[in-house]
C-alpha cells in the first residue's frame, strides 16, 4: 500500500460521527448533520482513501453513507455483529465511539469488505416503503394476537381500531410499492420475472428487488451467502456437526422461507425436490432451507438470463 494510502472507519451515532484511520493519523469528531457530513468529506479530500467502512446503526448511518457514495468515495456499510466479533478477536472488549471507529478502520484494512454499488434513488425509496410495510405487518400481528386475551370492552375496542388503522396503512403502502415498481422499466421487468415463479408473490418480489439488488449479478454461492441460506460446515478434529446457515440478510431470508412453504405446495419443481429430500430422511427444517436456497438460485439464474419461469424437475 502506498505510504499515504489509508483505510477509514466511521462510527455513527444519533447525534455524532467519530472517524479514525489506518494507518493512524486521521481523527475527527463531528455532528451527524449535513454540516458534519461536509466536514467529513472535506477531511477526506486530497487523501488516498482506499476504503471507508461505516457500521450499520439502525438507519443513522444512511445519510453519511449516501454522501460518501455520491462523492465517489469507496464506502461500505457493514453488519455490526461482524465488526463486534472482529473486535473480540483483537481482544478489544471496551466499547466507546472512538474505539469503535478505530476498530472499523482496522476492519477495513484487514477484511476489506467489497463496496456495494450505489443504489438508485427509486430503489432507495422502494426499500424504505418495503421496510415500513414489514414494520406495520409486525405491529398488526402483535395487536391481532392480543385480541383473544382482551377482556375489557374498552381494550377490545382499542385493539379493533388499531388493527383497522394498521390494515389500512399496509394496504396504502402496498399500493405505493406497486406504483413505484410499475413506474420503473427495469424494476417492472424484474418484478414480472420474479413473480412468474410459482410461490413468489408480489410481497416476496418487492423484498427481493429492494433488499437484494445483487440478485442476478452474482454466482449461486455468492447470492446464497448474501441472503444467509448458504450452508456452513461445523466440524473440528474428529467431530463433525451439521451444516448450518448463518448471517445474511434476515428480511430476505424471512420472505424466502414463506415463499418456500408456498412453493412446496404449488410449485411442481420445488415440491418434487422437497419430496426427494424428505424421502431421503432429511428433517423438515433442512428440507425447507434447501428449498429456500433452490428458489433463490433459480431466481438468480432467471434474472441473469432475463427469462421467466419454466417448470423443471431437477
Amino acid at each position: 500500500m502506498p505510504e499515504n494510502s489509508m483505510y477509514v472507519g466511521v462510527d455513527v451515532a444519533k447525534a455524532t460521527i467519530e472517524v479514525a484511520s489506518r494507518p493512524e493519523g486521521l481523527k475527527l469528531s463531528a455532528p451527524n448533520t449535513p454540516q458534519g457530513h461536509r466536514q467529513l468529506l472535506a477531511t477526506l479530500e486530497g487523501r488516498d482513501v482506499k476504503l471507508v467502512v461505516v457500521e450499520a446503526t439502525g438507519g443513522y448511518e444512511r445519510a453519511v453513507a449516501a454522501e460518501l457514495l455520491a462523492c465517489g468515495v469507496n464506502a461500505v456499510v457493514v453488519n455490526p455483529r461482524q465488526v463486534r466479533d472482529f473486535a473480540r478477536g483483537l481482544g478489544e472488549l471496551a466499547k466507546t465511539d472512538r474505539i469503535d471507529a478505530q476498530v472499523l478502520a482496522r476492519f477495513a484494512e484487514v477484511v476489506q469488505p467489497k463496496p456495494r454499488p450505489r443504489a438508485s434513488q427509486d430503489l432507495d425509496v422502494l426499500a424504505e416503503l418495503v421496510t415500513r410495510r414489514q414494520q406495520l405487518v409486525s405491529l398488526l400481528t402483535q395487536e391481532t394476537n392480543r385480541m383473544p386475551h382482551a377482556g375489557e370492552k374498552a381494550v377490545k375496542k382499542s385493539l379493533k381500531l388499531m388493527t383497522r388503522a394498521l390494515a389500512k396503512q399496509i394496504a396504502e403502502l402496498e399500493r405505493l410499492i406497486s406504483d413505484r415498481i410499475e413506474s420503473d422499466d427495469v424494476l417492472r421487468e424484474k418484478n414480472a420475472i420474479l413473480k412468474s415463479m410459482p410461490g413468489v408473490g408480489p410481497k416476496a418480489s418487492a423484498m427481493l428487488l429492494s433488499h437484494l439488488p445483487e440478485l442476478g449479478s452474482l454466482d449461486r454461492q455468492q447470492i446464497a451467502a448474501l441472503a444467509g441460506v448458504a450452508p456452513w460446515d461445523m466440524s473440528s478434529g474428529t467431530w463433525s456437526g451439521r451444516s448450518r446457515i448463518w448471517g445474511g440478510r434476515a428480511e430476505v431470508r424471512a420472505v424466502l422461507y414463506m415463499a418456500a412453504l408456498t412453493a412446496m405446495r404449488c410449485n411442481e419443481t420445488i415440491r418434487a425436490f422437497a419430496e426427494r429430500l424428505t424421502a431421503a430422511g432429511k428433517a423438515y427444517k433442512v428440507v425447507a432451507t434447501a428449498c429456500m436456497r433452490k428458489i433463490l438460485v433459480i431466481l438468480n439464474t432467471m434474472l441473469r438470463n432475463n427469462t421467466k419461469w419454466q417448470s423443471r424437475n431437477s
